[in-house]
């Protein structure tokens, strides 16, 4: 998405319509809405206070930590910026206690004055007031005036103070199991890109392809930029800033022996899928590479953000205090706390045990006819030939579905080939018969293809393996030309093929599939038995979806003039069939006239 393309561009108080929103999680919070405060307001008076706060765009922080065992008063700032000490007066005021407040406060020069002046206004008053400062940013060292940035750290020291609190601990014992929970983390970071702020019109981002590492949470530019690269080598250089020797100024590093827990967080702007192969990718470096590192508890999702980043943090929490341990476990009925903390015990993947391969069918089916068998080298050849057509084709195809699809049909393809061709590799065997290499293909494209595609080809293929071990099917020899034994048989179970597939799906000539060419492509080859022949119908009918309304699929969801803007657009998955044919004809040795 382009930066600064919001919908909520021109919305004027964007926060308090939010903390509105927020109000509906509990029926015990309050909103003092010209301060955007939330509280608490639970009838307690036994318990410490917690409260936390700073400027907007971090959510779920820090309104979605409000609940039992977690935060009681949540003061929101203006997108990136400090909520004012009146703002966080008001809502030490408005939350009861007769044990005082705990402050627990990221360490930006901006709230830790405000959150300080407050302080001391209602000190004036009578109130008891503690502030415990989080500054877990590992990628910002060496100035002992300013000190580490608090980043996603913040959240478990909410945890466990507010988990102490609610057993009403004193303020002196809460304070000190939130220092000592602030003083065991180290942070580091990572982002693709700057976020997003609303009401900021077109904003520059970063090039495409750099990242930066130590990007603030408050679209501060990162301390180190680098190219995009590998995943593992972005994760490798992130852990090697959080494990690098401590200096003077620097918080708790892991050291060999210690026992913590890992909080992977997004930013705001991956999806859960690539956040979740982020979270595989780093437990896979902890457990080859830092072996004397004991993990114990493992959070992933979205817990301190920077508005939409599409970015993560790695925090480290040190575990082998027992009381920390057992704060971070206890419950709170806070909704964007997890509600199960993933317990590592022993290794930091047991997972072995849990990971199967799947129970596979045999290749080897039981043939009711006595069918011919080939060598499994002349397989082969054709395989090699599919997969050079495939490839030189992929681009093209890639082309065509980007601008009539999801732009994925060419890699599907290939994907499909590549399975076939490992699956091949796997086949022991000397010699094959035609109903074993199909039912190869189909169960390649099933596995390999996935989507709309993978399940045509796949029913297709296994339906031409049945009917080659069918000897109804298998025994009729039609066919002009024909000089290969068993290609009668195979026209007819191709035929066969083409009539089970036409029970699955309503695709026919004519909509703008696949389809329009795998039936030319059958119908001529039981009519002439020629391949060439085949091939020729099956360029036709892709050729003739240049201008052809979609009926079905993806395309049907376009606009014609969409199409007609570059000349007309073949159908991808036309393409691809006749790509696959080609492939054969080729390796065959055969001569057609190629349309291009």
């Amino acid at each position: 998405m382009s930066l600064g393309k919001h919908f909520i561009n021109g919305i004027t108080d964007p926060i308090t319509r939010a903390l509105r929103v927020a109000l509906l999680q509990d029926p015990s919070l309050r909103l003092i809405t010209d301060d955007k405060v939330l509280y608490r307001d639970d009838g307690r008076s036994d318990k410490v206070r917690i409260v936390a706060g700073g400027g907007s765009g971090h959510e779920p922080a820090y309104a979605g930590y409000l609940g039992e065992g977690m935060l009681d008063v949540a003061v929101a700032g203006q997108i990136f910026a400090s909520p004012s000490a009146s703002q966080i007066s008001a809502g030490l005021h408005a939350a009861t206690t007769d044990k005082g407040f705990l402050m627990v406060v990221k360490n930006y020069t901006g709230d830790k004055l405000n959150f300080g002046l407050a302080a001391e206004k209602v000190k004036a008053d009578g109130k008891h007031v503690n502030i415990v400062f989080v500054n877990d940013d590992a990628s910002v060292e060496g100035n002992a005036l300013v000190g580490q940035r608090g980043l996603a750290g913040v959240v478990p020291v909410l945890k466990v103070a507010g988990a102490l609190a609610a057993k009403g601990a004193s303020l002196e014992d809460v304070t000190r199991v939130a220092s000592k929970t602030a003083t065991s983390l180290v942070t580091v970071s990572a982002s693709l890109d700057r976020c997003s702020v609303p009401n900021r019109g077109k904003q520059d981002g970063l090039p495409f392809d750099e990242l930066e590492y130590g990007m603030g949470i408050h679209n501060e530019p990162g301390t180190q930029r680098a190219k995009v690269v590998f995943l593992d080598k972005t994760v490798e250089h992130l852990l090697a800033m959080i494990f690098r020797q401590p200096t003077e100024t620097s918080n708790w590093r892991p050291a060999p022996g210690h026992t913590v827990g890992v909080i992977i967080n997004n930013l705001g702007g991956l999806s859960v899928l690539e956040l979740n192969v982020v979270a595989d990718e780093i437990l896979q470096q902890l457990k080859s590479r830092h072996t004397d590192i004991h993990v114990v508890r493992l959070m992933v999702g979205t817990f301190l953000t920077s508005l939409d980043g599409p970015g993560f943090s790695i925090t480290m929490l040190r575990l082998d205090d027992p009381e920390i341990l057992s704060l971070l476990d206890e419950p709170t009925t806070a909704p964007a706390w997890p509600h199960r903390i993933i317990n590592i015990s022993g290794d930091h993947l047991p997972l072995k045990a849990q990971t199967v391969a799947p129970k596979l069918p045999s290749h080897e089916a039981v043939s009711q006819v006595d069918e011919t068998a080939y060598e499994t080298a002349a397989l082969g050849k054709l395989l090699d030939g599919i997969d050079a057509t495939t490839r030189a084709d992929e681009p093209l195809i890639t082309k065509y579905d980007t601008i009539a699809g999801d732009g994925d049909c060419g890699e599907t393809l290939l994907n499909g080939v590549q399975a076939l061709l490992r699956g091949f590799d796997e086949y022991s065997a000397k010699t094959i018969l035609p109903s074993q290499a199909f039912r190869l293909a189909a169960t390649a494209a099933e596995r390999g293809m996935g989507g709309t595609s993978g399940a045509l080809y796949a029913i297709f293929l296994n339906a031409v393996s049945n009917a080659l071990r069918t000897p109804t099917i298998n025994t009729s020899a039609h066919g002009k030309g024909v000089s290969d034994s068993a290609l009668p048989a195979i026209c007819n179970a191709l035929d066969a093929g083409l009539g089970e597939l036409c029970k699955y799906t309503l695709a026919r000539k004519g909509h703008r599939t696949l389809m329009d060419a795998l039936i030319p492509f059958v119908e001529t080859l039981q009519l002439t038995g020629r391949l060439t022949d085949a091939y020729a119908s099956a360029q036709a009918g892709a050729e003739s979806t240049r201008h052809m309304h979609a009926a079905m699929g993806r395309a049907s969801y376009v606009g014609s003039d969409v199409f007609e803007q570059h000349g007309g657009i073949p159908d991808p998955g036309a393409l691809g069939v006749t790509s696959v044919i080609r492939g054969v004809v080729e390796a065959l040795g055969l001569t057609v006239a190629v349309t291009k």
